[in-house]
């Protein structure tokens, strides 16, 4: 989840204007019932440190150590500190010791107080947190890191909405591709994990994630409660979802009690007949697991081994069930229909081509998919094999050994993305074993990847950045490292059409796999993500040269220098001081790329240019102006009365307004 600069709406009511807030006092604090807060300050080497300690800088483990003494351990974790989102990893990693989610303040965000209630300035009661940008004013939303190894694009227990955090309400659930799961507060992380997990099935399917207990349905709330209820009670719970007459499989493990069992038997046959619907469970004893692909369930009994599904049919059903239980422990759909696959460019007077049905595929599933690849083994590599293009990837990873072909999706045109590189933004690419894994309805690339060339994710051996960590729950996902791209090509391309369905493109294949730069709307001036930063310590001088005419600053980026420029005529050279990591170097950032000789960017263009370095707009207001000059006979010339301060604010007092001219 990101953060987004939003329009107030305190207290459910949207305004029109700026907040009124102040400065952060925790005794005024409101607290949200379960989320414990964190007041946390910046310590030594911008690390985050207590309060009470700001020269004892915290880790990890002394974080998640500092939660489980001080609140439940059912809680998620807010840390009340400016900037939260600059410690991203720091806190993701928290969030992966303890299992649930952390919140955190965007980078450029001081934390301040609005008061709540009807008048907004208001001086009794509590007040809410509410992260507030640094140069605008206005209220952003705090951004929730997830567990790494189940980190989902599903929503948190909060809502995060208008820069606040607010209980939801009603039962747990969680949506999946079709159905829901139905979670407590003590499992939510882990059903939320799952249900992203299990991808889109056939639509005459519809699946129920639910735990038994005590021979009925453990159904909890937002409240934090939770209780047993009966196949009554469930069936109105589910009563949004199209059950009359369709197949209903309840995602379950049962009780091990037999008089248990017996009684969860006699719900599901109640839940049948109440909903009419036919109700699929694992054998009494059993559970019911994902399969490799994550497009099924399996059924296993009580030993573990593979058994057939069990279906409680209401008393009235017309006809058999849409789906049948196979021997391998699926459900999957009757063969009824043909199952049309475009496989090349047909014309209007061309019949597309059909495969007769197939009883181990789902009759939706092969409608226009290219075949999926095999899994191919792994090794891990010597520490001293070649780089692997993103800095984070350290070495010594767990790579691909065989040959396999995987799907690359592609945004914009497919035969640039052949010819001149997938854009992107980072310094890898995404492929999929199965293309009905990639996002819907994009393009496709069938790319062959040698040996060496892939690295699953779900055995990355590193600390993955909180802006990817949505990978880390998709099934068979390989990166692509730009440092082995020599090592994959393409071997030909679908385009999405409007029903869903990919139809083959002649002509495109035999090319490198290629990365090219991304849309400067999608990247930092076309760099990509992972770029050298400058200063790497303390804060360092830089100059800009400014016009001196001008109605602000730049949109996108300034360019900055090390060395203090020539004088220029209608230019004010202005001396800034630059934070820690504040700018991106374009030379450092060049050097590296040109060793990845398949990831086409900008950087080098850049620095032929002449752009040294580039201060984006998001930091401009933390650049301090020490001294601004200007250009007077061939020289720089002090401007008198410029106070330093930030950048906006020094150059929106010294920066004239340009002059409108006529033809």
């Amino acid at each position: 989840m990101t953060g987004l600069t939003r329009t107030a709406a305190v207290g459910g009511r949207g305004l029109d204007r700026v907040p009124t807030t102040r400065r952060f006092d925790p005794r005024r604090h409101r607290r949200v019932p379960g989320l414990l807060d964190l007041w946390l300050v910046c310590g030594p080497r911008g690390k985050p440190a207590l309060p009470t300690a700001p020269d004892r800088p915290l880790d990890a483990p002394a974080l998640a150590d500092l939660v489980r003494r001080t609140g439940d351990a059912a809680d998620d974790v807010r840390i009340l500190a400016d900037d939260g989102a600059r410690h991203a990893e720091l806190f993701t990693e928290v969030a992966g010791l303890l299992g649930h989610d952390v919140l955190v303040s965007p980078d450029g965000a001081d934390i301040r107080q609005v008061l709540p209630g009807r008048v907004p300035d208001a001086d009794d009661g509590p007040l809410h947190a509410l992260p507030l940008d640094r140069v605008t004013r206005q209220p952003m939303d705090w951004l929730v890191l997830q567990p790494p190894d189940l980190a989902t694009p599903l929503p948190g227990w909060f809502a995060v909405e208008d820069g606040l955090v607010r209980p939801r309400t009603g039962v747990v659930n969680l949506p999946l591709a079709t159905g829901v799961a139905l979670a407590t507060r003590a499992d939510f992380v882990a059903r939320r994990a799952t249900a992203h997990r299990l991808g889109a099935t056939a639509t005459e399917l519809v699946t129920v994630s639910v735990t038994a207990r005590s021979g009925g349905f453990l159904i909890g709330d937002y409240s934090g409660t939770q209780q047993v209820r009966d196949a009554g009670h469930l069936a109105a719970l589910l009563g949004e979802l199209p059950l009359y007459g369709a197949d209903l499989r309840l995602w379950l493990t049962w009780p091990s009690e037999p008089d248990e069992q017996a009684k969860l038997a006699a719900q599901a046959a109640e839940l049948a007949e109440t909903t009419g619907a036919t109700v699929w469970t694992p054998p009494p004893g059993g559970r019911a697991e994902l399969v490799a692909d994550h497009r099924h369930l399996r059924a296993l009994d009580a030993a573990g081994g593979v058994a057939a599904w069990q279906a409680h049919r209401p008393r009235y059903a017309d006809g058999p069930p849409a789906v049948h239980a196979t021997a391998d422990g699926l459900l999957l759909p009757r063969p009824q229909r043909q199952r049309i696959v475009v496989t090349a460019a047909a014309t209007d007077d061309e019949e597309p081509a059909v495969d007769p049905p197939s009883a181990d595929l789902p009759d939706d599933h092969g409608a226009g998919v290219p075949e999926s690849s095999a899994r191919p083994p792994l090794a891990a590599e010597q520490r001293r094999a070649g780089r692997y293009g993103p800095p984070w990837l350290r070495p010594g990873q767990q790579v691909t050994v065989e040959a396999f072909d995987a799907y690359v999706p592609v945004t914009g045109d497919l035969e640039r993305a052949v010819a001149d590189g997938v854009p992107s933004a980072e310094l890898f690419l995404v492929g999929y074993l199965d293309p009905r894994s990639a996002p819907d309805r994009a393009d496709l690339l069938r790319v062959r990847v040698e040996p060496g060339g892939a690295i699953p994710v779900q055995v990355l051996r590193s600390h993955v950045p909180a802006r990817l960590q949505y990978l880390l729950g998709a099934p068979d996902t390989y990166l692509l490292p730009a440092g082995r791209l020599d090592r994959a090509r393409v071997r030909g391309a679908f385009r999405a059409t409007d029903d869903g369905r990919l139809r083959a493109v002649d002509g495109l294949d035999g090319g490198a796999l290629r990365i090219r730069s991304a849309p400067t709307s999608a990247s930092s001036a076309g760099l990509p993500h992972d770029v050298s930063r400058w200063p790497a310590h303390g804060t360092r001088r830089a100059y800009a040269l400014l016009p001196a005419h001008s109605r602000g600053l730049a949109p996108g980026w300034l360019p900055l220098s090390r060395r203090r420029p020539a004088a220029r005529a209608g230019r004010l050279l202005v001396e800034v001081r630059v934070p820690r990591g504040r700018t991106l170097d374009v030379v450092a950032t060049a050097d590296a790329l040109a060793a990845l000789p398949l990831a086409r960017g900008r950087a080098e263009r850049l620095r032929q240019a002449g752009v040294e370095l580039i201060l984006t707009s998001r930091s401009y207001d933390r650049v301090r102006v020490d001294r601004v000059h200007r250009a007077r006979d061939g020289v720089w010339e002090a401007v008198p009365g410029v106070a330093a301060g930030p950048l906006p604010v020094v150059m929106r007092g010294v920066q004239s307004t340009p002059v409108a001219t006529s033809n």
